[in-house]
């Protein structure tokens, strides 16, 4: 699974949720209705369907996705361009690059800077090389979406205009993230230098803590296990770290927060555990995924810890619970195995 999450790390922008189309609507023929909104809202309804590994919406939607990046909507060409990271086939990502480097020069900038992010999934060094030249660019929005998505492939591109962008207080945590997705130990005293800022915020001191961490400094573990032990507002986000970073050492407090009811942390620290593999996490797991009484967003961070664990009696739960669980926890079960799936592909 990727390392950040939607919660605490950054991703690809993706079109904002909208309710389905009448379910009376084929999707298909939703798509070619003179209707710009019910064609955005037909190609949101079939991207969340092929997320969840429906192949048959992939059917529908992917041999479209060339003609919707041209589409006269705005909000459609920018969920066309989730649709192309969807892609798998390089004869499919050959077939969308010529209307998706043409987007990167959108006069909307919610497409253009989408556009960057689909460009990087194109096959050889044209898209790439557009990219690059956008951390140039004059629009500070464009150079700090290249950067970000640069970051994703480890292109080092990105990193001067990520560690400028350290210290603008909107930036930083969103570059921090990228930064630590870039893995070039360059960036290090930088991020240590924001560290040992005494005006920082606590939820930016933790997230630097956790991108020392990423690069094996002691300073920013130990931080993250100081902050899981404590009382702050940023224990949820130090324990999420926690997790995907293999802090081993913070597995006791993690284990003592996992077990604290009402607490705001509660979840990161179950997540935490199957993703560390702790010592009888499965058990543990387990037990709260199939516990009607438990509430049902522990049951769901258990369940995301289970995926992480992946022990065949892990995934075995998951295709169960994907199953005959109750109707949020069917669906999140069958996206963390759709996952499973595609990360061991």
């Amino acid at each position: 699974m990727g390392l950040f999450s939607s919660l605490f790390g950054k991703r690809a922008p993706q079109a904002e949720a909208e309710p389905s189309p009448d379910p009376g609507i084929d999707p298909g023929e939703a798509l070619e209705s003179p209707d710009g909104a019910l064609r955005v809202d037909a190609v949101r309804a079939l991207l969340e369907r092929w997320r969840s590994g429906d192949v048959q919406a992939a059917g529908i939607l992917a041999p479209r996705l060339a003609d919707l990046l041209a589409d006269p909507e705005p909000l459609v060409r920018a969920a066309a361009l989730s649709g192309v990271r969807l892609l798998r086939k390089p004869e499919n990502l050959a077939r969308c690059e010529s209307a998706v480097l043409t987007l990167l020069a959108d006069p909307v900038l919610q497409v253009r800077t989408a556009a960057i992010w689909s460009a990087l999934r194109l096959p050889g060094d044209t898209a790439r090389a557009q990219v690059r030249a956008l951390v140039r660019s004059g629009e500070e929005t464009m150079r700090f979406a290249a950067a970000c998505a640069l970051s994703d492939v480890q292109d080092s591109a990105a990193l001067p205009e990520l560690r400028a962008a350290l210290a603008d207080d909107h930036r930083r945590q969103e570059a921090l993230s990228a930064l630590m997705s870039l893995g070039d130990p360059s960036a290090v005293p930088g991020i240590a230098e924001v560290f040992e800022d005494e005006s920082l915020g606590e939820f930016d001191r933790t997230l630097a803590a956790a991108a020392l961490a990423r690069f094996g400094d002691a300073r920013g573990a130990g931080h993250l296990v100081a902050r899981i032990e404590s009382e702050g507002d940023d224990r949820p986000i130090a324990a999420e770290w926690a997790g995907r970073l293999g802090v081993q050492d913070a597995i006791p407090a993690l284990d003592a927060l996992a077990g604290t009811d009402g607490d705001a942390a509660q979840g990161a620290a179950i997540r935490a555990l199957g993703r560390l593999k702790a010592p009888g996490a499965e058990q543990r797991l387990v037990r709260i995924a199939t516990d009607g009484a438990s509430p049902d967003d522990l049951r769901m961070d258990a369940a995301e810890g289970l995926a992480e664990l992946g022990t065949p009696a892990a995934l075995d739960l998951l295709r169960k619970l994907a199953a005959e669980g109750p109707e949020e926890l069917r669906q999140l079960c069958a996206e963390l195995l759709a996952e499973v799936q595609t990360d061991a592909g």
